[in-house]
This record gives structure tokens, sequence and C-alpha cells, in this order.
């Protein structure tokens, strides 16, 4: 929530300053309309006012200037003409006849003039020289200043006919025009204007401060703990509340914060439930002894559980939304169909349960093992409708091989501990009995004989004594730790338990190891490793051929062993396969487990040996065995 404020350039007082601004502006815009229609307003009814007072004016005057007229003082009449024009505001006063001739003037130089019209003498008064009258109209000057004009045709009455005739024939006696100054109009009214605008924005400034207290008050603080609680909800805090007081207002802010914090406290025991089930259900394929993920219908990773990583070197976090090709192929596209079986692919063509073998590489070290893959769908409901995914479960074939290791050690030592017990301390008590019958002869040339044959028969014990001594310490249990060992010896050993068998196929049988090639490992495990691939040999060669063991020129620090036959070799796209679980191809069509150098591969891996084959197809094949040197590594620490 914080980054959405943060993109939109909101700050925290945004939303105040943004109402205070908004009131403000419509504030000022209705004062400036006020304003704009006020000052035309109040100037028209001070216009109005002047002419009222103009007219009522005019009105005394005419009734001073008939009094004058009437006792024919002209000098008198002459003398109000130039006091009036003395008046403050007044600029001049004139009496005009009926042909709009200039009589009488407080400016002299305007007596005489005569005006060609009503038009000219005043635009817009509403008078006329054939009936009485008072209008006035604000007018410009040469030098264009504004003024208010009064015009008041004084209306001619039977006292005034013995002058001026009958009033049918002369309806008028003249135009009474008075001149008023209109800048104290305007002045006034713009003065009237600039107070009412002072007090205007006075008023306006005391309401906005009033206004952002109150809103500061009972909008802004509350919105901002509000936003400050949505922000820690939003980082992950689910303990993030309001809080407000009991004491304050119960408006709808409040009200709002109150749902705030009801629902925080609804969505915290909802993650917690979440989080519970989510814990379970990891903790469920975790316990699952073999490895576990589910594939969404797009090849991502959804769930995966210990193993799975364990297996393929990752953590969580880095197997989940990663692609199934990508967290167990090491590849950057989807695998082909058509060269591997996809349990996506199949799964998408029927709900039958996939079963597959894979080869998987790991992503730390890049080490390639086999594995058995079950696959099945899984269809679940979503907010946009039935979703597909694929639920693998994944077996690392390598465990199955130590299983298949340690039972075959098994078996082979029992039956070592029944030729030991059967045969061994038999053979022993055997041995026991004639060494003692040797020391009881001492005679005769007879008796000579037949100690020779007694040490003959103690010879021959004593070497069954030794083969079931060899064949007991193959059978031996394996174990983490290993021990110094020679491997002229251990080859040797295996080399006389299958003597038989070499002479029984017609196959040399050759070992050259010199002393003193030692490695750290188990001896029983060791021996199990030339055992098998000195019989592996033996069925790729015919009657004739040769096997051999020797000790072959290699790096610094290592001991390599080749076990090579003159057999019928292996085909190019065999040799990719002779190192996976359960394959096998034997030259002389008979069967096998596909274990055995799977299993001579993990014994290798296990004590830091590699394990190699090179082969010419009717010429033979080689496996070049390579242990770390243990006394050069002794020799190094």
């Amino acid at each position: 929530m914080q980054g959405i404020h943060e993109a939109r350039g909101l700050a925290p007082r945004g939303l105040g300053a943004r109402v205070l601004a908004a009131l403000g502006l419509v504030l000022v815009v209705a004062s400036l309309a006020s304003l704009a229609l006020f000052v035309p307003l109040y100037r028209h009814e001070l216009k109005l006012e002047r002419e009222a007072v103009s007219t009522r004016l005019g009105a005394f005057l005419q009734i001073a200037l008939e009094n004058a007229m009437l006792k024919r003082d002209i000098p008198g009449l002459s003398e109000i003409v130039q006091r009036l024009g003395g008046v403050e505001n007044v600029i001049n006063v004139s009496i005009l006849n009926p042909a709009l001739e200039v009589r009488f003037s407080s400016d002299a130089s305007k007596i005489g003039v005569k005006h060609p019209d009503l038009a000219a003498l005043c635009d817009g008064c509403a008078v006329s020289v054939t009936r009485g009258g008072i209008a006035a109209a604000f007018l410009k000057g040469p030098d264009g200043r504004e003024f208010l004009r009064s015009v008041n045709a004084v209306a001619n009455r039977d006292a005034c006919k013995g002058c001026h005739g009958e009033a049918r024939d002369h309806p008028v006696n003249g135009l009474l025009v008075i001149d008023y100054e209109a800048d104290s109009l305007k002045s006034r009214a713009w003065a009237t204007a600039l107070l009412l605008s002072g007090v205007g924005f006075a008023v306006l400034a005391a309401t906005l401060l009033a206004a952002w207290f109150a809103l500061d008050r009972l909008v802004l603080r509350p919105v901002a703990r509000l936003t400050a609680a949505s922000r820690r909800l939003a980082a992950g805090d689910l303990d993030a509340r309001v809080s407000v007081g009991q004491g304050a207002p119960q408006d709808e802010i409040a009200v709002l914060a109150a749902t705030f914090d009801d629902m925080a406290g609804r969505l915290k025991a909802t993650v917690v439930r979440l989080q519970e089930r989510e814990h379970f259900q990891q903790g469920l394929i975790d316990a699952a002894p073999d490895a576990i993920r589910v594939i969404a219908d797009d090849f991502t990773v959804v769930a995966a559980n210990r193993e799975f990583c364990n297996q393929m070197g990752l953590s969580h976090g880095e197997v989940v939304h990663m692609p199934c090709y990508a967290s167990s192929h090491a590849r950057t596209e989807p695998c082909i169909p058509t060269l591997v079986v996809c349990p996506l692919a199949k799964l998408a063509q029927s709900d039958d349960v996939v079963k597959c073998m894979h080869i998987h590489k790991r992503i730390d070290d890049g080490a390639e093992f086999a594995v058995e893959v079950i696959a099945a769908p899984l269809v679940l409901s979503t907010p946009d409708g039935p979703r597909r995914f694929v639920v693998e479960a994944i077996r690392d074939l390598s465990m199955a091989l130590n299983i298949s290791q340690d039972q075959r050690l098994s078996e082979i030592g029992q039956l070592a501990t029944g030729v030991a017990h059967e045969i061994h301390n038999p053979l022993a008590s055997i041995r026991l009995g004639l060494s003692a019958l040797r020391k009881t002869m001492d005679g005769p040339p007879q008796i000579e004989e037949t100690r020779a044959y007694l040490d003959l028969v103690d010879t021959e014990v004593e070497h069954c004594i030794d083969v079931t001594g060899r064949l007991m310490k193959l059978s031996q249990t394996s174990g983490e730790r290993g021990a110094l060992v020679d491997l002229s010896r251990i080859a040797r050993d295996a080399a006389s338990l299958l003597n038989y068998e070499a002479k029984t196929r017609r196959v040399t049988l050759d070992v050259r190891i010199e002393e003193g090639a030692r490695i750290v490992a188990h001896e029983g495990e060791v021996g199990m490793i030339f055992v098998n691939l000195i019989q592996n040999a033996f069925h790729a060669t015919a009657a004739g051929g040769a096997v051999s063991v020797r000790r072959a020129p290699g790096p610094p620090g290592q001991i390599v062993i080749e076990v090579s036959d003159t057999g019928v070799g292996i085909e190019p796209d065999n040799l990719k396969k002779i190192f996976h679980p359960f394959w096998s191809w034997r030259a002389d069509g008979s069967t096998g487990s596909g274990l055995g150098l799977a299993i001579c591969k993990a014994v290798m891996t296990k004590w830091s040996g590699t394990i190699a084959v090179r082969s010419v197809v009717d010429l033979g094949t080689t496996f070049t065995l390579s242990f770390p040197d243990a006394d050069r590594m002794a020799d190094a620490s």
C-alpha cells in the first residue's frame, strides 16, 4: 500500500491539502462572483440614488427658478445658477430655452451655446420639449471623463403664460441641466467593493483555518492512523490495529476504524489457519520417503517436498515457481515428448497413471542420476474454473541400488557364514588332529611317507580355510567409515573365488597389481566391484579369451585399475546406458538384474572414486577404476 501511495505521489497529508485547496478555491470563486455581481449592482444603486437626488435637486431648483422668473428677477436667477454650480460634486448648472439654447449657466463660456437636439444634449435622457419631466444619464465629456447629467423639462403653467404663452402652444418653458461628477460615485463604489473584499477575504481565511483544524482533527488524523495501520497490515504485520479510543466520537470514520480492526483480526485468524494447514500439508509430503512435486499445467512447480529438494540440491524457495524441466533436467525449455516420456503430455491425453524412468540432473554440481517417476492427475476447482495439476512421486534409484547391494551382500554373508560354520570349523578341527598326529610320528621310512601325505592334506586344508576366509571378508557388512585396504590383495581374493568359473568358461584370468596400492574404503564393497566386473567380462568373452586386472599409469594421487577383456565389446549406443539401473545386456544371452554396474558406480562415488568405460566392438572392453591414493593423501596431510 505504501508503494501505491508513493507511486501516486500522495503525501500522508495530501488529502487535507487537496480538500483545503478545493474549499479555498470554491470560496474564492464564490467571493469573486459575488463581487462581480455586487459592484455593478451597487454602482447601479448609487446611480439611481444620485439620479433621485438630482431629480429632487432639479425640482427644488425649478421652484426657485419659477419664483425668480415670475418676479422677473433675472439677476437673482443668474445668482442661483452660479451658486448651484459651486456646490460640491456639481460641475455645471445650465438653463436652456425650448430651442435648446443656453440662456443661463454657471460656466459663462457655455451661455449662448445651442444644442441641435436632445440626443446631443443628453443621449439616453427620456425627456421631451413637448412635455415636462426629469431624467438623468451618465455621459462622457470632451476630456473623456464620465459625469452624471440631470435634465429637467420645466412644464409651462398658467402663471407663466404671460411670458411663455399658452401651455398648449408652449408646453415646456425650458430645460434645467445639472452635471455631477461621476468619479466620486465610482470611487465610492470601488472603496465599498474593496472594503467588502477585505472583509470577505478575512472571513474566508478564518473559515479555511477553522475548516483546516476541523478537517485535521476529525478526518485527517483518524485517516492517517488508518493508513498507517493499513500499511503495516500490507507489510505483513497481522497485529496492526487502528484502536480508536472509547472517548473518541463515534462518527463514520470511527465506524470505519472499528470495521478495519475487526477485518484485521479476522484476516489474522484466517492467515494463521491457512499457515497451519499449509505447514501440515508440507509436513505431510515432507514425511514421504520418495521425492514429491506438484506441477501446474504451465510447467510451473507449485509444491515440492524436502526429499525432492535434497535430490536436486535446491532450497524449497528455489524449487517452487521454477519450471519442472529446469528443476529436474537443468533445461531452459520443455522436454521433447517424442524423446522422453513427459508426464504432463501423457496425462493431457489420458488420466491413467504414468510410470517412467528419467535421468535427473542436479543443479548444484551437475551430477546425473536415474529416477523412477510415477505421475497422476489432480484437478482442483479455482475461481477461474477447473485447473489441472500433475503430482509426481520420484524415487531415486540409487537408493534402490544401495538396498539391492546390501541385500546382495547380506545374502553372500549368509552363504559365507554357512560355509564358515559348515566347512571352516571342521577343517580347523581336522588340521588340529593332523598336527597332533604328526607329532606322534617319528620312526621308520613308512612313517615318514605317511607324514608326507599328512603334510599334503594339511596344506590343502589350509587352502580351504583361506578360501572360506576370503569369502567371509567379501561378505562383511558395509559401513559409512572406511579402512585402509590393499587393492592387490582384494583383487587376488576376488580372482581366487572366480578361478573355478574361469576354468569352466575356458577364459584366462590374470591379476597384476603390485603390493602397496592402498586406498581408504570398505573391503567387502571394493571386492564386490572386482567380482562384478570380472563376472561381466566372463559373460562377454568367448572360450579362449582373456580377462586381466592390472594397475595402469594415472595422475599423481590416483590409483588407476583397469579390468579388461577380449570379448565382443559394447555398441556405442549402449555405452550410454550401461550404468543405468535395471538396464541389462549380456553377449552370452544370460539374464541379469541390471544393477551390477549401477552398484559399482554408486560404490565408487561413495569412496570418492570414478569408473569409466571404453569399448571397441569385436575387440573388447576396458573398465577403468580411479581411487584416491591413501598414502599420497597421508603424505599431503
